[in-house]
């Protein structure tokens, strides 16, 4: 008797190079630039996924993300690359460009994304990469709000949960997803800047 393989993806995710904007402790809007310190970042990441077998990438369409993938994509050029919106950070409305101290998380105004709408995003686009490349390894590079909705997806905690999940700037969460379930391997990982 012949035993089936699982499908099961390989879903690494990676937060953009360090900013203006995160070096200055102010919510950013979509023309927030890398500083050099960010682009270092990127590269050092790059050079640390250059030997992964790469499928895909799903990188956010703001500037941020894109600068940064573009490092990686050095290394994967025959790969399918797709920039997406599911991958934007989160719509901050009125908080734009708002220092992070200011700003209340608990009470949101009505035009800053809420959590739940964050977790539907992600929750669409891990389900679009999983239908594409069950058995695939995909990256996925985009921003601190969205990559902790893509968390809690993993983990299947409620959209709204508490739990700090950290993402610092280019750090590395590789995930195994297959019909039965998701798991994380590696949180949070940012051994290639040290």
């Amino acid at each position: 008797m012949k035993l089936s393989l699982k499908k099961v993806m390989k879903l690494l995710v990676t937060r953009h190079g360090e900013t203006e904007g995160n070096v200055k402790r102010i919510l950013a809007g979509v023309k927030d630039e890398l500083t050099v310190k960010g682009v270092e970042q990127a590269k050092k990441l790059a050079k640390r996924l250059k030997n992964e077998k790469i499928d895909a990438i799903y990188s956010s369409p703001i500037l941020r993300a894109k600068r940064t993938t573009e490092e990686i994509v050095k290394y994967h050029k025959n790969v399918d690359f797709h920039l997406v919106d599911e991958l934007r950070e989160g719509d901050l409305g009125s908080y734009k460009y708002k220092p992070m101290d200011r700003v209340d998380w608990n009470n949101l105004p009505s035009d800053v994304e809420n959590k739940t709408s964050l977790y539907r995003r992600a929750k669409k686009i891990v389900n679009k990469a999983f239908k594409k490349y069950p058995k695939g390894t995909v990256l996925f590079v985009a921003h601190n709000g969205i990559n902790k909705a893509i968390i809690r997806v993993i983990k299947n905690l409620h959209p709204e949960d508490k739990i700090s999940i950290p993402q610092h700037n280019t750090a590395l969460t590789v995930c195994e997803i297959n019909s039965k379930g998701k798991k994380i391997k590696l949180f949070n990982c940012t051994k290639h800047l040290e």
